[in-house]
């Protein structure tokens, strides 16, 4: 099956979710409550997106992106359905999926894979800039302040600075934007369950992988949905430069993802799809290393294979005209510097 006819199925299910009621803030984040299937949603903050699942007990939700719009979740949650959240399942610890979760503390509790607290736990003082950071330590001290930082180290300056002095030393910046992420209240190693008002929703650990050492996938079997965020996105090519050295441990906890009994699967990032086009993602990836390979063998540079390497099946997906040719960059530097 061709990999745009498989994207256009995920797309064909967005459009119906799609036109459910939508909220909108006027001045702000584009924010919007979609019902997937009977009790299960999926909630909009921009191009990040949670999941959960309503009973008469309560609600059980996948992460949380930031405080304000947890703020929001929770007033609408609150005026929709009458009931609190009492779980929060993290996908992961990293600031822009998992901050604002003490926004539910109140009512929930958090359950994570064992090794995220481990992630919250700020480095030894001495630990340097990372190289992303140092580029922007214009005057040599070690630290960024307000005047030096730019991008998310600006816009998220509070979130990076722990002990207050209104700069980011080397131990802040390397550990992340984490202020606002709440530690798990509970851990698991593999897979847990957990039950409320007579629904069961499974937590399931996919492996460590360059992105990150505590990813995880939250299943809803009785309403056929997993929600999976960043090592997966539908419709969507991947991240920029694809950040992946250990690739045959990216490919394998897809593999993971496609063995589970499901009808939709709700990522963090692009669009509603199902199993095909959680396969189509893989085939993605599979099909970039084969032909960067193929052209490394040839002797063809970076420019050359940014050039030949055109992935046309995927053309409709979303950011292919910007992030296409740094797919290409980053597996010719994964293919030529890491082997696998």
């Amino acid at each position: 099956m061709k990999a745009n006819r498989v994207a256009r199925t995920g797309l064909i299910i967005a459009a119906a979710v799609l036109a459910a009621p939508v909220v909108v803030a006027q001045d702000g984040p584009t924010r919007s409550i979609v019902e997937l299937t009977d009790g299960l949603y999926r909630a909009q903050n921009n191009n990040h997106h949670v999941t959960f699942l309503v009973t008469d007990e309560g609600v059980i939700l996948a992460d949380t992106i930031n405080t304000e719009f947890s703020e929001w979740l929770k007033g609408e949650i609150q005026s929709r359905f009458g009931v609190p959240v009492r779980y929060v399942l993290y996908s992961h610890h990293h600031w822009d999926h998992a901050n604002g979760g003490g926004v539910f503390a109140d009512t929930a509790q958090f359950i994570a894979h064992e090794n995220f607290p481990a992630n919250l736990v700020l480095p030894p003082a001495d630990t340097p800039l990372p190289a992303n950071a140092a580029e922007l330590d214009a005057n040599g001290d070690g630290q960024i302040d307000s005047s030096e930082a730019t991008g998310n180290f600006a816009n998220s300056l509070h979130l990076y600075d722990v002990d207050g002095d209104g700069m980011i030393n080397g131990a802040e910046a390397t550990r992340g934007a984490l202020n606002e992420v709440r530690a798990p209240d509970i851990v698991f190693k593999d897979r847990m369950t957990v039950t409320l008002g007579g629904k069961s929703v499974d937590i399931l650990y996919v492996g460590n992988m360059q992105h990150t050492d505590d990813m995880s996938v939250v299943l809803f079997p009785e309403e056929r949905a997993v929600f999976m965020v960043d090592y997966i996105s539908l419709g969507r090519v991947p991240f920029q430069t694809i950040a992946a050295n250990r690739l045959d441990a990216l490919l394998n906890s897809i593999r993971m993802v496609e063995f589970l009994d499901f009808d939709i699967a709700s990522p963090g990032h692009g669009v509603v799809g199902d199993k095909s086009s959680v396969a189509a993602y893989r085939h993605y990836l599979e099909q970039l290393r084969d032909e960067v390979a193929a052209g490394i063998a040839a002797g063809m540079s970076v420019e050359q294979l940014q050039e030949s390497v055109t992935m046309d099946a995927y053309s409709d997906w979303i950011n292919y005209e910007n992030w296409r040719p740094l797919n290409v960059l980053g597996m010719y530097n994964l293919l030529t510097n890491e082997p696998y």
